[in-house]
C-alpha cells in the first residue's frame, strides 16, 4: 500500500474516532434521551412513608402515621399535609435540561455546583427502604435551573448529576416550624356528626344522625338548629389558624382558673370514628386571638379567627329562626285538618299535585302548593315561647284549630297551630318537638283550610305527550288540522 493511501486511511480513522467521541460527549445517550422524556426522577408517591430533609443546617423528619403526616424532628406534631403533598409532587416534576459529570469541570468548577456539600438534601423512604436520595446544589448558569444529584435503587449509573429546572429550593428553604400544620383542627365539616361546647355555665350539644342528616340541638334542650348557624360554627372551629406555640404546659384536665374557658369536643363518623378535644381561653372583647390546648397535638398554641366569639354561642343563638325547612321536591302528600272544614288531602303523582274531592282525585293548584311550602319555609319565628310541651293549654295547642301533616322522603311530619284565649297571639309547634313558637297571624292565609281553594284553575288539563290532533277553525273558512 502506498504512503498516500495509508495516510488517507489514517485521517479517515481519526475523523471517525473524533465523531464518535463527540457524539458520546455532546449528544445524549439512550439513557439520557429516556430521562429527557420522563424527567430524571420517577417514583410512586403512594409508597413514601417517611421523608428526611436537611436544609441550611436544619434537620426535618416527616413520617406518615395512621393516614396523617407528622413532623418527628425537631418536634413531634402534625405536619402540613398540603406542603408535604406539594413536595412529593414537585420532585417528579423536576425538568431535565442537561446531565453533567464531575470530570467535565475544570479546577474548582465542580465545587461551585455545591453537589459535594448540597444546600438541600432529601431522602424518601418506604418503611426502612430508601426510594430516593436527592441533593440540590447551587444555582446553575441556566436561568431558573439548579444543579442536583439523584441516587435511586435500581439505577445502573449510581449517582447521576443534572442541571434541572425545579422550584424545590424555594419549598425547602423554610424553617422547621413552617412544616407544622397551621390548622388547629384539620377535618372535613361533612364528617363531623357531634359537637359539644362546654363552659362553667353548662354544655351545648349538637348532633346529627349521619353525614347528610340535619343538625339538632340535643342539650340543654331538644330543638331544631339553623343550618347556617352550625355551618358558621364549624367554619370557625375548623379554620382556627395557629399563630404561635407557647412554652406554657397544658393546664391539668378540668382546671379552669379563669372560669371562662370553652371545651370543645368534636366527634366524626367513621371509619375510623374519632373524637377531638380542644380547650380555648375566652378572648377579650372583639379580640381575634386566644390560647388553645389541643388534646391530640399536645401543645399550647395561640390561634386566631375573625369570628372567634361565635364559638361562645348560647343555645338560642343556634336555633333555627325559620318555622320549617321543607324540601318540596321530596314531599309526596299533604293533609290539612281544621275545626271549620273537612280534611284537605293532597298527593303528588307523576310530578303533579292532585286534590281529593268527593272521593275522587282531581288536579290541584300546583302554584298554591309551592306558595304553601314557601310560606312555611320563609316565616320568621317571632319568639321561642316555651321549651316544654308540659302545658299546651295557654297556647291553644291542646286543641289546635289547625294541623298540617306532610310526608317527606317517606317520613311524616306535622305542625300544630293554636291561639291564646283572647285570640290575639298565635303559636305553632312541631309534632315531634317540645318547643312552642309565637308566629305572625299573616302566615295563616297561606294555609287554606277549605279544599275548594286548592282546586286546579285550568279549564283544560292534559299532558302534551297525550295530544295527537289540533283543529283550528275560524268563521266559514275550512278548519286547519294538525296531526301528530
Amino acid at each position: 500500500m502506498n504512503p498516500r493511501s495509508t495516510l488517507l486511511l489514517f485521517l479517515l480513522a481519526a475523523a471517525l474516532g473524533a465523531v464518535i467521541l463527540g457524539v458520546e460527549k455532546y449528544l445524549p445517550s439512550t439513557l439520557e434521551l429516556r430521562e429527557m422524556k420522563r424527567g430524571p426522577v420517577k417514583f410512586d408517591t403512594r409508597l413514601v412513608t417517611a421523608i428526611e430533609i436537611e436544609s441550611g443546617g436544619d434537620g426535618i423528619s416527616l413520617a406518615l402515621r395512621d393516614g396523617r403526616w407528622r413532623v418527628q424532628r425537631p418536634f413531634d406534631d402534625l405536619a402540613d399535609p398540603e406542603r408535604v403533598l406539594k413536595l412529593l409532587a414537585e420532585i417528579p416534576a423536576i425538568g431535565w435540561i442537561q446531565r453533567v459529570r464531575q470530570d467535565e469541570f475544570d479546577g474548582d468548577g465542580w465545587a461551585k455546583t455545591s453537589l459535594d456539600k448540597p444546600r438541600h438534601h432529601i431522602r424518601l423512604l418506604a418503611g426502612e427502604r430508601e426510594i430516593l436520595d436527592l441533593a440540590v446544589g447551587a444555582v446553575s448558569p441556566v436561568e431558573g435551573a439548579h444543579y442536583l444529584s439523584v441516587r435511586q435503587p435500581g439505577r445502573t449509573d449510581g449517582t447521576a448529576s443534572y442541571v434541572s429546572r425545579t422550584t424545590l429550593p424555594d419549598l425547602l428553604k423554610t424553617k422547621p416550624e413552617d412544616w407544622r400544620d397551621a390548622k388547629l383542627l384539620r377535618l372535613a365539616a361533612a364528617k363531623v356528626i357531634s359537637l359539644k361546647l362546654g363552659q362553667n355555665g353548662g354544655q351545648i350539644e349538637l348532633a346529627r344522625a349521619g353525614d347528610q342528616r340535619p343538625w339538632a340541638l340535643v342539650k340543654p334542650l331538644r330543638a331544631r338548629v339553623g343550618k347556617e348557624k352550625v355551618d358558621g360554627l364549624l367554619s370557625t372551629l375548623l379554620n382556627l389558624e395557629i399563630t404561635g406555640v407557647l412554652d406554657a404546659p397544658p393546664a391539668p384536665a378540668g382546671e379552669d382558673t379563669a372560669g371562662s374557658s370553652l371545651k370543645i369536643t368534636a366527634s366524626t363518623s367513621g371509619p375510623p370514628e374519632e373524637v377531638f378535644e380542644i380547650t380555648l381561653t375566652r378572648p377579650g372583647e372583639d379580640a381575634a386571638q386566644t390560647r388553645a390546648v389541643c388534646g391530640h397535638r399536645g401543645f399550647v398554641f395561640t390561634v386566631r379567627s375573625d369570628t372567634l366569639k361565635d364559638l361562645w354561642s348560647q343555645p338560642n343563638d343556634l336555633r333555627d329562626r325559620m318555622l320549617a325547612r321543607i324540601d318540596g321536591q321530596n314531599v309526596s302528600a299533604i293533609r290539612i285538618e281544621s275545626l271549620l272544614f273537612p280534611e284537605v288531602g293532597l298527593e303528588k303523582k307523576d310530578g303533579s299535585w292532585y286534590l281529593s274531592r268527593h272521593q275522587k282525585w282531581e288536579p290541584a293548584n300546583g302554584e298554591r302548593v309551592l306558595r304553601f311550602f314557601e310560606a312555611l319555609n320563609t316565616h320568621d319565628i317571632l319568639e321561642f315561647t316555651a321549651d316544654s310541651a308540659a302545658n299546651l293549654v295557654p297556647y291553644g295547642l291542646d286543641k289546635p284549630f289547625l294541623k298540617v301533616r306532610w310526608t317527606e322522603s317517606g317520613a311524616e311530619h306535622s305542625l300544630l297551630f293554636g291561639k291564646d284565649a283572647e285570640g290575639a297571639a298565635f303559636f305553632a309547634k312541631h309534632g315531634d318537638e317540645p318547643s312552642i313558637y309565637r308566629i305572625e297571624a299573616s302566615l295563616l292565609p297561606s294555609i287554606p283550610q277549605d279544599s275548594i281553594k286548592w282546586k286546579g284553575l285550568g279549564a283544560l288539563r292534559f299532558s302534551q305527550f297525550a295530544l295527537r290532533r289540533i283543529t283550528l277553525a275560524a268563521g266559514s273558512a275550512p278548519p286547519t288540522v294538525l296531526d301528530y
